[in-house]
């Protein structure tokens, strides 16, 4: 038996009341993982933020930066 099937027989002898916060419960799960799944990259974030500010080319400076090396 899986995990839904396991899941559905239990449920059934519960109380309605019981049901419904069952129910709320795994629909705070699924919002969740949901959440957690779409979070975007924090290098597609930079990179956004990037084309906000002007910035096309991370790589025509990227041994200057990666040195640890400032703008003047």
């Amino acid at each position: 038996m899986n995990v839904v099937e396991t899941i559905q027989q239990k449920v059934i002898l519960l109380p309605s009341q019981a049901q419904n916060e069952v129910l709320e419960i795994v629909e705070k799960i699924e919002e969740r993982y949901k959440s957690e799944n779409n979070k975007e990259h924090p290098l597609s974030k930079i990179a956004k933020m990037a084309k906000d500010l002007g910035v096309s080319d991370f790589a025509e400076r990227h041994d200057f930066y990666a040195n640890g090396k400032l703008e003047d």
